[in-house]
Parts: structure tokens; sequence; C-alpha cells
């Protein structure tokens, strides 16, 4: 059920070669069914939701960004793990994007997460030797495929960073806010403050 060939055909948003499976389009929202629903329904009414949330202003957006809807959804699962807030969702995007565009490597602990498979406060340098396709730390680029199945949130600030002087951030464990830095040091620094 998980193979996006199978429902291809209704959704032209699938129908992009390189969509592994269907992460990352099961759009997560309140959903009411009878208990006597299958899950092909199920994964169509999620697939209908998508359709319906990430519109054409959203869709022609990203074409005139030279973009793939695919690579908007793989950012927005990497971002709606990586922070809470919108406006904080949005300076990242911009980081991470800024990132690929000067080919840095991306070296988001969220798809560090995804790929060892647990969340950890924080990762050690063997860690972020990983051997796995979405270890961002190793590999360039964004991960093959999404890492879970973003809100409309996290779609909107992938499609509509926010530019800033900043190149690196990270949520305090204790409290969960953003700190930012345009500097190595000042990360560092950040880390500093929040005991990492």
């Amino acid at each position: 059920l998980n193979e996006p060939g199978r429902f291809s055909e209704e959704y032209s948003f699938l129908k992009d070669g390189k969509v592994g499976n269907l992460e990352g389009y099961l759009f997560p929202d309140t959903y009411f069914l009878k208990r006597e629903t299958d899950a092909e329904s199920i994964i169509k009414k999620m697939l209908d939701n998508f359709e319906e949330k990430v519109d054409e202003k959203i869709r022609q957006e990203i074409q005139k960004k030279n973009k793939t809807l695919r690579e908007e959804i793989i950012m927005a699962s990497i971002i709606e793990s990586e922070v809470r807030s919108s406006k904080d969702r949005k300076i990242v995007s911009g980081i991470f994007w800024k990132r690929l565009e000067n080919k840095m490597p991306l070296q988001s602990c969220a798809t560090l997460a995804y790929a060892l498979g647990e969340k950890k406060k924080q990762y050690s340098y063997q860690d972020t030797q990983a051997k796995s396709p979405y270890n961002t730390y190793e590999n360039p680029g964004l991960p093959p495929g999404a890492i879970n199945n973003p809100g409309l949130d996290s779609i909107f600030a992938a499609v509509y960073p926010e530019n800033s002087n900043y190149l690196y951030f990270l949520s305090d464990p204790n409290s969960g806010e953003t700190l930012f830095a345009r500097t190595f040091e000042e990360q560092n620094a950040n880390k500093a403050k929040c005991g990492l």
C-alpha cells in the first residue's frame, strides 16, 4: 500500500519517478472514519487532503523557484522535525536552502535521527558517520525522501523561506527555544549555553 505507483494515476503529485513511498504525502489532520474503513480508503482520504491543501498557488510558487514538489516536501519534513514555531520554521528553511545553495551539508539532526532510528539530545561524532542516504552530515543535498508527513505550516515554511544572516541554529533541549547563530563560534557558544 505504501507504493506511490499504486496511486499515481489518481494523484499527479505522485508521478515524479523519484517518489519512493508515500511518506510526506499522507497529510496529517483530524479524520473521522468508520471503524470498518479499509487502509486504502484511509490513504486516499489523506492524499485527497494533501492535494486540496497543497493547492495550485503553492505549486506555482514551487515552479517559479525551479524546485520540485518532492524537494519542497522533503525540506518541509525536515523543518517539521527540527523546530516548533512558525516564525522559526521560516528562518530555519532559509538557513537550509542557503546551505544547499552554498554546497554545504545540511547537517540536520532530524535526518540523523531518522537514519539511526532514535532521537537523542546530542549525537556523537560516530553517529554522524552512520552509513545511510538519510545522513545529511555525510551526504550532500537533500535526503532521498521525506522523514515524516509535514503539516501545512512546515510546507509553507519550505516554500516561503525567510532570508537571514544566520547559518546555524539549535533547539534548546530544555525550553524548545530555537537559538540562531551567524558563525560557528556563536553556534558553539549557544551549545554551551544549553549544556550541549
